[in-house]
């Protein structure tokens, strides 16, 4: 871990921070940090790992060791995941929303704002007026009007930050050396990474098939990048056809094909792949058919999308999934407890990301820490412990799935605001509840965060030389200078062109969405039993899967499918991709077994990096030619 490698690193999670909310908000093109293995982070990586083979190979100069790069990437990883829908930007939004919509129409002055502690949010009406509407002329940016507010909630998020690395710390072992999860996502930057010993260059690059699979998501998306320039020229649709209709109260399969989901899918286990695509179908029939027969829930449950009964499902088997997962690791999870309290010498964690000690004593720390902010900020007892159950079963289970399930692309059926409100009904006072609409600026609809990038980090310190607890430092140190940086720069932005103008639905009705849903479950009069009623459904179904799968050998489906598949966005989106992947694999494997599945490896990269670098040059060209008109081709 060098100088070196440290100062790249930290100029890419500044890089990637400022062109991410830049690229989404005035370029109006490609998302640059949505998912969670975000565009900017393969586009840059995969430019820097070639500069440096390059410069190795021709001008024989010491490039960037492996260890290096592992650094390198992991930073820009972590960086990537905090701004736009990561955490910064929207919460951004959500504390600056209460007092500018503030109207007698919505009366939020005495409904909302009333019950807000007044170092949670900027109180400059002025500075207020100033960011959604731009800067007058010869006037500075007000920054003092944020340094409050903004330095209690980095104090939280960093809190939460480091509560979720002590539970990858805490799991690291279990997944990558018990379980072997496949770590999908991280297949591509593996092998950017650490070359063959003596080579320069990684092995795919020698390799027919690579090319082959590069060139056919590159030159289809380049074909469309000349329609920029030329509208009469016809495009290559990204449909294959019109969508897939059952029936017409059913939800329609898009037939859109995502080059990158395609081929990470296929480093994904069969049962897996199979199991995601078959539970989406069941649930899209599920679906329908609560819409034939009229089945409806009363109300509505914000960042859930589909019917109300089928998160709530999908949220119980997600606690289901957890509850197994930690059963399953409880030798691990009790030798981490007899280290930390008991110091057990013939437990060894010299090798971890942080000692047993520290994750056991620094995360309690942080977790009490979380506790206290959010009752300080209004949040009442009952609510600060179900909210924080619920955040960590999200975090945890969504992190699971994205290792085994090798997604691009998730969100969690319902967020922990939702869960805790229907759950609490009127135990939840009208300050905890407006408190509690606060906190939808760091929890929210989960498309990437924190955790996901720390856990996939983890898999790639195997291949940093070196003491892991050092490689805990640099991942806190960029989510800090990431949160830093992007919170610095929407402000710039909003006060340079105003956030009301070009920050479409974030600053917008997004902003406002938390404190409608939180003044709306005021007004309930009990815990909504037919809600959870779902949950205990999909927990109990959940629960069956996990008994047949580990009971009987044959049984075909694996449980991580359900949670997956049930929560119907976006899943809907890119069934379609996963099961292309998974039928191809599937022939392979049939037909030339494990031999064919390993040669046809480098095609499959081939889709993902050529699928990705000609987003890129799309990006690039937006940038230089068509500013404010871009053309989003990822992430939207």
């Amino acid at each position: 871990m060098t100088a070196r490698a440290f100062l790249i690193g930290l100029g890419l999670v500044v890089l990637i921070n400022i062109g991410a909310p830049y690229s989404m908000f005035i370029l109006k093109s490609s998302q640059w940090a949505i998912s969670y293995l975000p565009l900017s982070v393969v586009f840059l990586f995969t430019g820097l790992v070639f500069l440096n083979a390059t410069a190795k190979s021709l001008l024989k100069v010491r490039g960037l060791g492996t260890s290096e790069l592992g650094l390198i990437f992991t930073m820009s990883l972590v960086g990537a995941s905090i701004p736009t829908w990561g955490t910064s930007t929207y919460m951004i939004a959500v504390v600056a929303a209460p007092q500018y919509f503030a109207s007698p129409e919505n009366q939020w002055q005495s409904k909302v704002v009333q019950h807000i502690e007044e170092w949670l949010v900027p109180n400059d009406a002025i500075a207020l007026k100033w960011f959604y509407n731009g800067l007058p002329a010869g006037e500075s940016i007000p920054w003092g009007a944020w340094i409050v507010p903004f330095f209690w909630w980095t104090s939280l998020v960093m809190a939460i930050f480091f509560l979720c690395q002590c539970m990858v710390a805490a799991l690291r072992k279990q997944w990558v050396e018990y379980e072997r999860l496949p770590f999908a996502l991280m297949e591509l930057p593996q092998q950017l990474i650490a070359p063959p010993p003596g080579s320069n260059w990684p092995s795919f690059v020698r390799q027919k098939a690579f090319w082959f699979g590069f060139a056919l998501p590159f030159c289809m998306v380049m074909w469309n990048v000349v329609t920029y320039f030329t509208p009469a020229f016809p495009p290559i649709p990204r449909d294959l056809s019109d969508p897939i209709r059952i029936g017409r109260e059913f939800p329609a399969i898009n037939t859109n094909i995502n080059w990158a989901i395609v081929g990470f899918t296929y480093f994904v286990n069969l049962d897996v792949s199979f199991s995601m695509w078959f539970f989406t179908v069941l649930t899209m029939l599920q679906q329908g058919l609560f819409n034939r027969f009229g089945y409806t829930i009363a109300g509505r449950d914000v960042y859930t999308l589909g019917h109300p009964g089928i998160g709530w499902q999908s949220f119980g088997a997600l606690i289901a999934l957890v509850g197994g997962m930690l059963w399953m690791a409880r030798g691990h999870l009790g030798a981490i407890w007899r280290k930390a309290v008991r110091n057990d010498a013939d437990i060894d964690d010299s090798d971890e990301l942080m000692s047993y000690r520290m994750i056991v004593f620094g995360g309690g720390l942080a977790l009490l820490y979380i506790a206290f902010w959010m009752w300080r900020a209004g949040m009442n007892p009952p609510t600060v412990a179900l909210f924080i159950l619920a955040t960590l079963v999200l975090y945890v289970g969504i992190t699971r799935i994205i290792m085994e399930g090798g997604l691009l692309f998730s969100r969690a059926p319902l967020v922990g605001q939702t869960f805790v409100g229907y759950a609490l009904g009127p135990h939840a006072t009208a300050q905890s509840n407006i408190a509690m609409g606060l906190s939808y600026g760091w929890h929210h609809e989960l498309k990437g965060f924190f955790m996901v990038a720390a856990a996939n980090s983890a898999k790639v310190s195997s291949h940093i030389r070196g003491n892991r607890r050092y490689l805990s430092f640099f991942i806190l140190l960029s989510a800090l200078v990431a949160l830093v940086v992007s919170m610095a720069f929407a402000l710039y932005m909003g006060y340079s062109f105003g956030a009301y103008n070009y920050g479409g639905w974030i600053f917008g009705t997004g902003s406002q969405v938390p404190y409608v849903e939180s003044l709306r479950k005021i007004d309930l009069k009990a815990p909504d039993w037919t809600r959870l009623g779902h949950l205990v459904s999909g927990a109990g179904a959940m629960g069956l899967l996990t008994f047949m799968r580990y009971r009987f050998s044959w049984w075909p489906l694996h449980p991580i499918g359900m949670p997956v598949g049930i929560c119907s966005y976006p899943m809907t989106i890119i069934v379609f991709s996963i099961f292309v992947s998974w039928l191809a694999k599937w022939a392979i494997m049939r037909s030339g077994g494990i031999g064919l599945y390993q040669r046809a490896q480098p095609f499959f990269i081939g889709l993902i990096l050529g699928y990705f670098t000609a987003i890129g040059l799309s990006f690039c060209i937006d940038m230089i030619w068509f500013p404010g008109q871009g053309h989003p081709l990822y992430g939207n």
